[in-house]
Protein backbone atom coordinates (compact mmCIF):
# COMPACT_ATOMS: atom_id res chain seq x y z
CA UNK A 1 0.00 0.00 0.00
CA UNK A 2 3.29 2.28 1.03
CA UNK A 3 4.62 1.45 -2.41
CA UNK A 4 1.43 2.73 -4.25
CA UNK A 5 1.05 5.82 -2.20
CA UNK A 6 4.48 6.90 -2.99
CA UNK A 7 3.62 6.11 -7.35
CA UNK A 8 0.40 8.34 -6.90
CA UNK A 9 2.61 11.18 -5.39
CA UNK A 10 5.22 10.93 -7.93
CA UNK A 11 2.90 10.64 -10.61
CA UNK A 12 1.49 13.60 -9.78
CA UNK A 13 4.36 15.93 -9.41
CA UNK A 14 4.95 14.97 -12.85
CA UNK A 15 1.45 15.79 -14.30
CA UNK A 16 2.11 18.94 -12.29
CA UNK A 17 5.56 19.66 -13.59
CA UNK A 18 4.48 19.16 -17.35
CA UNK A 19 1.10 21.19 -16.71
CA UNK A 20 3.58 24.09 -16.03
CA UNK A 21 5.43 24.04 -18.85
CA UNK A 22 2.81 24.20 -21.09
CA UNK A 23 1.05 27.14 -19.00
CA UNK A 24 4.08 29.20 -19.90
CA UNK A 25 3.34 32.96 -21.08
CA UNK A 26 3.16 32.42 -24.91
CA UNK A 27 4.01 36.37 -25.65
CA UNK A 28 7.37 35.05 -24.49
CA UNK A 29 9.86 33.48 -26.93
CA UNK A 30 13.45 32.13 -27.32
CA UNK A 31 15.31 35.14 -29.53
CA UNK A 32 18.16 32.43 -30.51
CA UNK A 33 18.24 32.37 -34.01
CA UNK A 34 20.12 29.92 -36.56
CA UNK A 35 20.94 29.92 -40.06
CA UNK A 36 20.08 27.41 -42.72
CA UNK A 37 22.92 25.51 -41.82
CA UNK A 38 21.83 25.94 -38.20
CA UNK A 39 24.66 27.79 -36.84
CA UNK A 40 23.79 30.47 -34.04
CA UNK A 41 23.54 33.98 -35.75
CA UNK A 42 22.92 37.33 -33.73
CA UNK A 43 19.59 38.87 -33.50
CA UNK A 44 18.89 41.74 -35.49
CA UNK A 45 17.82 44.58 -32.55
CA UNK A 46 16.29 47.74 -34.62
CA UNK A 47 16.51 50.94 -32.12
CA UNK A 48 14.01 54.20 -32.70
CA UNK A 49 16.24 56.99 -33.00
CA UNK A 50 16.55 60.69 -32.92
CA UNK A 51 16.96 63.35 -35.87
CA UNK A 52 19.97 64.20 -33.99
CA UNK A 53 21.54 60.33 -35.17
CA UNK A 54 21.28 61.58 -38.58
CA UNK A 55 24.74 62.04 -40.59
CA UNK A 56 24.99 65.92 -41.61
CA UNK A 57 25.39 64.37 -44.98
CA UNK A 58 22.08 63.12 -45.32
CA UNK A 59 19.81 65.45 -46.90
CA UNK A 60 15.72 65.10 -46.06
CA UNK A 61 13.05 66.53 -47.93
CA UNK A 62 10.02 67.56 -45.37
CA UNK A 63 9.50 66.92 -41.94
CA UNK A 64 11.50 63.54 -39.86
CA UNK A 65 8.26 61.12 -39.26
CA UNK A 66 10.59 58.33 -37.78
CA UNK A 67 14.27 57.42 -37.61
CA UNK A 68 15.51 53.64 -37.05
CA UNK A 69 18.84 52.28 -37.10
CA UNK A 70 20.61 48.68 -36.66
CA UNK A 71 23.31 46.88 -37.71
CA UNK A 72 23.35 43.45 -40.03
CA UNK A 73 25.37 41.64 -42.82
CA UNK A 74 24.83 45.14 -44.40
CA UNK A 75 26.69 47.27 -41.76
CA UNK A 76 25.37 50.02 -40.10
CA UNK A 77 21.69 50.43 -40.99
CA UNK A 78 19.29 53.80 -40.92
CA UNK A 79 15.43 53.90 -41.90
CA UNK A 80 14.41 57.69 -42.41
CA UNK A 81 10.79 57.93 -42.91
CA UNK A 82 9.59 62.09 -43.41
CA UNK A 83 6.71 64.16 -44.97
CA UNK A 84 5.82 67.36 -46.31
CA UNK A 85 2.56 68.73 -44.87
CA UNK A 86 -0.30 69.67 -47.56
CA UNK A 87 0.29 72.88 -49.50
CA UNK A 88 -1.46 74.56 -51.75
CA UNK A 89 0.68 73.62 -55.11
CA UNK A 90 -1.15 75.91 -57.81
CA UNK A 91 -1.04 72.93 -60.25
CA UNK A 92 -4.30 71.08 -62.36
CA UNK A 93 -5.01 67.56 -61.54
CA UNK A 94 -6.86 65.79 -64.36
CA UNK A 95 -10.21 67.32 -63.84
CA UNK A 96 -8.33 70.98 -64.49
CA UNK A 97 -9.06 71.73 -60.49
CA UNK A 98 -6.20 73.28 -58.15
CA UNK A 99 -6.02 72.06 -54.97
CA UNK A 100 -3.15 70.60 -51.91
CA UNK A 101 -0.54 68.39 -52.53
CA UNK A 102 1.16 66.14 -49.53
CA UNK A 103 4.34 64.62 -49.92
CA UNK A 104 5.80 61.84 -48.24
CA UNK A 105 9.42 59.55 -48.52
CA UNK A 106 11.20 56.93 -47.09
CA UNK A 107 14.86 56.13 -47.38
CA UNK A 108 17.23 52.97 -46.50
CA UNK A 109 20.63 53.62 -45.89
CA UNK A 110 23.47 51.02 -45.24
CA UNK A 111 27.12 51.65 -44.55
CA UNK A 112 30.61 51.59 -42.22
CA UNK A 113 32.61 53.89 -40.12
CA UNK A 114 29.49 56.72 -40.54
CA UNK A 115 29.65 56.46 -44.56
CA UNK A 116 26.14 55.64 -45.76
CA UNK A 117 24.81 54.87 -49.22
CA UNK A 118 21.03 54.36 -50.16
CA UNK A 119 19.73 51.68 -50.65
CA UNK A 120 16.06 52.23 -51.45
CA UNK A 121 14.01 54.86 -51.79
CA UNK A 122 10.01 55.97 -51.50
CA UNK A 123 8.90 59.22 -52.66
CA UNK A 124 4.87 59.06 -52.90
CA UNK A 125 2.45 61.98 -52.82
CA UNK A 126 -1.52 62.98 -53.29
CA UNK A 127 -1.61 65.86 -55.78
CA UNK A 128 -3.43 68.91 -56.11
CA UNK A 129 -6.51 67.81 -54.20
CA UNK A 130 -9.48 70.14 -53.99
CA UNK A 131 -10.93 68.08 -51.20
CA UNK A 132 -9.39 66.91 -47.86
CA UNK A 133 -5.60 65.53 -48.20
CA UNK A 134 -4.75 62.26 -46.67
CA UNK A 135 -0.95 61.65 -46.96
CA UNK A 136 1.07 59.66 -43.43
CA UNK A 137 2.43 57.05 -42.32
CA UNK A 138 0.49 54.84 -40.36
CA UNK A 139 0.93 55.04 -36.76
CA UNK A 140 3.13 52.14 -35.15
CA UNK A 141 3.40 50.35 -38.77
CA UNK A 142 7.04 49.99 -39.15
CA UNK A 143 8.36 46.65 -38.24
CA UNK A 144 12.19 46.38 -39.15
CA UNK A 145 12.52 41.91 -38.73
CA UNK A 146 14.61 39.17 -39.75
CA UNK A 147 12.19 36.65 -40.76
CA UNK A 148 14.45 34.06 -43.37
CA UNK A 149 17.26 34.33 -40.72
CA UNK A 150 19.94 35.38 -43.61
CA UNK A 151 21.30 38.19 -41.53
CA UNK A 152 19.71 40.83 -43.33
CA UNK A 153 16.66 43.18 -42.14
CA UNK A 154 13.52 43.46 -43.89
CA UNK A 155 11.98 46.05 -43.83
CA UNK A 156 8.20 47.14 -43.86
CA UNK A 157 6.26 50.57 -44.00
CA UNK A 158 2.98 51.29 -44.44
CA UNK A 159 1.02 54.34 -45.40
CA UNK A 160 -2.27 55.79 -46.37
CA UNK A 161 -3.20 58.42 -49.31
CA UNK A 162 -6.34 59.73 -50.09
CA UNK A 163 -8.24 62.83 -51.80
CA UNK A 164 -11.91 62.91 -50.67
CA UNK A 165 -15.20 64.83 -49.74
CA UNK A 166 -17.30 62.30 -48.57
CA UNK A 167 -16.82 58.94 -46.04
CA UNK A 168 -14.88 56.64 -48.51
CA UNK A 169 -12.15 54.58 -47.05
CA UNK A 170 -7.84 55.84 -48.23
CA UNK A 171 -5.66 54.04 -50.14
CA UNK A 172 -3.28 51.87 -47.79
CA UNK A 173 0.29 51.05 -49.53
CA UNK A 174 2.63 48.39 -47.77
CA UNK A 175 5.78 47.98 -49.03
CA UNK A 176 8.61 45.37 -47.61
CA UNK A 177 12.38 45.66 -48.65
CA UNK A 178 15.01 43.31 -48.45
CA UNK A 179 18.20 44.31 -49.55
CA UNK A 180 16.99 46.75 -51.81
CA UNK A 181 14.09 43.96 -53.17
CA UNK A 182 10.67 45.28 -52.70
CA UNK A 183 7.63 43.50 -52.19
CA UNK A 184 4.57 45.14 -52.29
CA UNK A 185 0.99 44.99 -51.19
CA UNK A 186 -1.75 47.60 -52.22
CA UNK A 187 -5.19 47.91 -51.48
CA UNK A 188 -8.06 49.98 -49.52
CA UNK A 189 -8.90 50.43 -46.36
CA UNK A 190 -12.06 49.63 -44.24
CA UNK A 191 -13.87 52.35 -43.44
CA UNK A 192 -17.57 52.07 -41.89
CA UNK A 193 -20.06 53.87 -43.97
CA UNK A 194 -22.91 53.57 -41.44
CA UNK A 195 -22.84 51.98 -37.59
CA UNK A 196 -24.67 48.53 -38.88
CA UNK A 197 -21.28 47.89 -41.00
CA UNK A 198 -19.74 45.23 -39.63
CA UNK A 199 -15.89 44.15 -40.60
CA UNK A 200 -15.81 41.12 -41.92
CA UNK A 201 -11.93 40.68 -43.77
CA UNK A 202 -9.76 37.90 -42.60
CA UNK A 203 -6.42 36.95 -44.39
CA UNK A 204 -8.06 34.59 -45.76
CA UNK A 205 -10.04 36.76 -47.55
CA UNK A 206 -8.01 40.37 -47.95
CA UNK A 207 -6.95 38.68 -51.64
CA UNK A 208 -9.39 40.25 -54.08
CA UNK A 209 -7.62 38.51 -56.74
CA UNK A 210 -8.34 35.06 -54.77
CA UNK A 211 -11.76 36.44 -53.61
CA UNK A 212 -14.70 33.93 -54.62
CA UNK A 213 -17.24 35.52 -57.35
CA UNK A 214 -15.43 38.95 -57.07
CA UNK A 215 -15.38 40.17 -60.61
CA UNK A 216 -14.35 43.98 -60.19
CA UNK A 217 -17.72 45.51 -61.06
CA UNK A 218 -18.85 48.53 -59.72
CA UNK A 219 -21.56 47.04 -57.97
CA UNK A 220 -18.57 45.39 -55.94
CA UNK A 221 -16.73 48.58 -54.50
CA UNK A 222 -17.79 47.90 -51.15
CA UNK A 223 -16.06 44.25 -51.48
CA UNK A 224 -13.02 46.32 -51.91
CA UNK A 225 -12.89 47.88 -48.35
CA UNK A 226 -9.88 46.53 -46.30
CA UNK A 227 -8.74 44.10 -49.24
CA UNK A 228 -6.09 44.37 -51.23
CA UNK A 229 -5.27 44.03 -55.46
CA UNK A 230 -2.79 40.73 -54.90
CA UNK A 231 -0.35 39.22 -53.66
CA UNK A 232 2.06 38.96 -56.77
CA UNK A 233 5.29 41.17 -55.50
CA UNK A 234 5.19 38.11 -53.21
CA UNK A 235 5.72 35.20 -55.92
CA UNK A 236 9.43 34.75 -55.59
CA UNK A 237 9.69 35.73 -51.80
CA UNK A 238 10.56 33.26 -49.15
CA UNK A 239 6.77 32.15 -47.36
CA UNK A 240 7.24 34.02 -44.57
CA UNK A 241 7.86 37.56 -46.06
CA UNK A 242 3.92 37.00 -47.39
CA UNK A 243 2.74 35.91 -44.12
CA UNK A 244 4.29 38.65 -42.04
CA UNK A 245 2.99 40.98 -44.66
CA UNK A 246 -0.85 39.76 -44.50
CA UNK A 247 -0.68 40.67 -40.61
CA UNK A 248 0.23 43.70 -40.77
CA UNK A 249 -2.03 44.24 -43.20
CA UNK A 250 -5.14 42.86 -41.09
CA UNK A 251 -3.18 44.94 -38.20
CA UNK A 252 -3.83 48.46 -39.75
CA UNK A 253 -6.21 48.29 -42.16
CA UNK A 254 -8.90 49.19 -40.32
CA UNK A 255 -8.75 53.14 -41.12
CA UNK A 256 -8.93 55.57 -37.76
CA UNK A 257 -8.78 59.17 -37.54
CA UNK A 258 -7.25 59.80 -34.03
Amino acid sequence: MRMLFVSFVLAALISCNSSGEKDKDPLVTDTTKTDKTGQQVAPIEPVKAAASDVPATIKITGNIHEVWKWNDKMGDNLLITSYVAPYEDKNKNEYGEEGFTGELYATHYAGTNGKFQQIWYISDAEKSCPFDVTCQFIRDAISITDLDKDEVAEITVQYKLACRSDVSPAIMKLAMYEAGTKYGLKGLMWLAASPEDKFAVTENNANLEKLPGYKGTEEEYMKTFGRYESEKEFSQAPPEFIMHARGRWMRFVKESFD
